[in-house]
């Protein structure tokens, strides 16, 4: 009994507690500032509530961020919520929500505001506090083409295994506009990764079956049992090998897989230099074979 009193005691105390701060009078003197006709007075106050290591900070700043007009004071919105994560105040995951909307097509118009709010989220990611991928690839579909490169150029400088999917989708997509396709293909080629080999492998797969009889989080991750290499290949095959591609995606798919180096991509290659029509390709072809093939006894 008592220690059911004592639950319900700290209980009572944390809902005051969070009444206390919902109803702080500085921060809702910011909030009402958010209001303001004056530019300078809203952009002030969206800075200091970012600023402000309060919980309900965030969701006011949410609720600015929907009604305000001017693109200016949404872009400092976005920093606001920026600044909350970086610091990691309290409330920095709802903070990271409401990036992840600001980032959304489907909830922001505005091309600059959706860069802004993904250059946040790639950069809270780099500090291990979300995952990037989902909302990279997401972007790569965005209707600005300007998105859809800065995604690609995030993924590359990501370079997880990870990636390599969502750049390798979009590499083979034909309804990507071309240039995404070329700077995609031109990422995949980019990023290097280290095959953990057969033994490797192994290790892996034996240490992840062995955690999950324990009931434990495995110690090494699902990535370390992949063939990381051949994903590359099998994408950058996919573009080379493709007739109705041009052959500046070939050109640079063929450049991409010498710079991979892997011995999944001799069958390919050897194909491309047997049937491609146009001699540029099939030259281009013979020389990276020649350096994969020399790789093979370094």
């Amino acid at each position: 009994m008592q220690k059911n009193k004592l639950n319900r005691l700290i209980l009572l105390f944390c809902l005051l507690s969070v009444t206390i701060h919902a109803q702080d009078p500085h921060i809702l003197r910011l909030y009402e500032q958010l209001k303001s006709t004056s530019l300078s007075v809203r952009r002030q106050a969206a800075i200091s509530l970012g600023r402000a290591s309060f919980p309900q900070s965030v969701q006011l700043l949410r609720n600015a961020f929907i009604q305000e007009v001017e693109i200016e004071i949404r872009i400092e919105i976005v920093k606001a919520l920026r600044h909350i994560v970086f610091q990691r105040y309290p409330g920095y995951r709802e903070a990271l929500y409401a990036l992840g909307d600001a980032s959304n097509s489907q909830m922001e118009r505005n091309n600059l505001v959706r860069l802004r709010a993904s250059q946040a989220l790639w950069e809270a990611s780099k500090k291990d506090l979300l995952n990037p991928v989902p909302f990279l690839r997401r972007n790569l579909n965005d209707p600005s083409m300007e998105l859809r490169l800065s995604a690609v150029t995030m993924l590359r400088k990501t370079g997880t295994p990870q990636t390599i999917e969502a750049l390798g989708q979009s590499a083979i997509d034909k309804n990507q506009h071309e240039t995404v396709r070329l700077k995609a293909i031109e990422a995949i080629g980019a990023i290097s990764l280290s095959d953990p080999g057969l033994v490797g492998r192994e290790i892996a797969a034996n240490n992840r079956r062995t955690t999950q009889l324990l009931g434990q989080p495995p110690l090494l991750d699902k990535g370390s049992i992949q063939k990381r290499h051949q994903r590359q290949i099998l994408y950058l095959s996919q573009v080379a090998k493709d007739p109705k591609n041009s052959n500046t995606l070939v050109l640079r798919a063929i450049k991409s897989i010498g710079q991979v180096k892997d011995k999944s991509s001799i069958k390919s290659l050897e194909m491309i230099i047997n049937a491609h029509p146009d001699p540029s390709v099939r030259k281009q072809a013979i020389r990276v074979l020649s350096h994969v093939l020399a790789r093979q006894y370094e």
